[in-house]
């Protein structure tokens, strides 16, 4: 009868987790608050994403590593969910997460 507790575990932990894409990193060229609270981030290749919205717990957090990277050597790596598609721009698809890194770390 154990075997029926544990075994509800071990599917929780052994089923896959979601992928997701990780963007090319870039560096940013502008940053783009618009009415209603959504960010938006045009990279130096000129595409222009979705960041987030103000309303999520990450915002002010990716808001500031991005801030920081203009004007900098600093290149960014944005996360997007499974199927995001890096080459085009996409205002709809809210990023995942950030990455700020030194360039000569590509």
């Amino acid at each position: 009868m154990r075997i029926w507790g544990i075994f509800p575990c071990i599917l929780l932990f052994c089923a896959p987790l979601p992928a997701a894409v990780k963007c090319f990193p870039e560096a940013i060229k502008s940053i783009q608050i618009q009415r209603g609270g959504d960010l938006f981030y045009t990279t130096e290749s000129g595409l222009r994403r979705r960041l987030t919205h103000l309303s999520q717990p990450e915002a002010m957090a990716m808001f500031q590593l991005l801030h920081a990277s203009i004007g900098t050597q600093q290149i960014v790596q944005v996360v997007y969910p499974d199927g995001y598609r890096c080459k085009q721009p996409d205002p709809e698809v809210a990023a995942e997460g950030v990455m700020m890194q030194d360039p000569s770390v590509r």
